[in-house]
């Protein structure tokens, strides 16, 4: 991925200039970052134990939402959050990322 410094009226810019284009822009972290389209995978050939993983991940992501969408919960999170942010060595900068892979990490475990 190439990181692109865009003038005005570019600045902004995000997605594909057309349906022929195999390069498409976006905004990560302030910056906008020029890429190829992703080529998405054909879906018959995903397997079953991916389409698991998906389907655990999604399933995280709705979990995390609701946890989240609770005062008490996210009070409860936050903590465990600043935690490892400790004691981690490669601690998590996002809360809600964190609440995603520790429900996926609790899923798997049962």
């Amino acid at each position: 991925m190439a990181k692109a410094e865009l003038e005005v009226p570019f600045a902004a810019i995000n997605g594909r200039l057309d349906r022929a284009d195999e390069i498409y822009f976006c905004t990560r972290f302030g910056r906008t970052v020029v890429s190829h389209y992703p080529k998405h995978k054909n879906p018959k050939k995903i397997t079953p134990h991916q389409r698991d993983l998906s389907s655990n991940f999604a399933q995280a992501v709705n979990q995390a939402k609701i946890e989240l969408a609770d005062p008490e919960r996210k009070t409860y999170w936050q903590q465990r959050f600043e935690e490892q942010k400790k004691t981690a060595k490669k601690p998590y900068i996002i809360l809600r990322n964190f609440v995603i892979a520790e429900i996926t990490r609790q899923n798997a475990q049962n």
